[in-house]
């Protein structure tokens, strides 16, 4: 196990800004449901629990939900990047990691970090 390190990101215009502590980063997830595939983004492979994300320039934030609205797909209204999401809640037979208020980060935004050289997983959110 390695140590935890604490990573900053942001948004393009910098409006929005957040850190957040995890594992190093070593790979990352392309969605191919219908709003992933047209933001293009690298999202983090796990979740990561509020107490670990620290978001400065909320007020910036703009807030996107469609289908069951069970994920808050924020993005900024000034430069549009999607910065993170968060979960809003969870079907009752759901049994996987995720818990509302979770967030998963767009790898993009992440300041020092090669998106390009991390190892992707697609996964399948078209048949979620």
């Amino acid at each position: 196990m390695t140590t935890p390190r604490t990573y900053s990101a942001s948004c393009h215009c910098g409006a929005i800004r957040f850190t957040f502590t995890c594992e190093e980063i070593t790979s990352g997830r392309r969605c191919n449901c219908s709003i992933c595939i047209r933001k293009g983004t690298v999202m983090s492979s796990n979740y990561f629990s509020p107490s670990d994300v620290e978001v400065e320039g909320q007020e910036h934030l703009a807030l996107y939900q469609f289908g069951d609205k069970n994920v808050n797909h924020f993005f900024c209204h000034t430069c549009g990047i999607s910065p993170f999401s968060t979960v809003a809640s969870v079907p009752p037979d759901y049994q996987g990691p995720a818990r509302p208020g979770d967030y998963r980060v767009n790898l993009g935004c992440v300041h020092d970090l090669d998106v390009l050289s991390l190892d992707i997983q697609v996964i399948n959110g078209k048949a979620l």
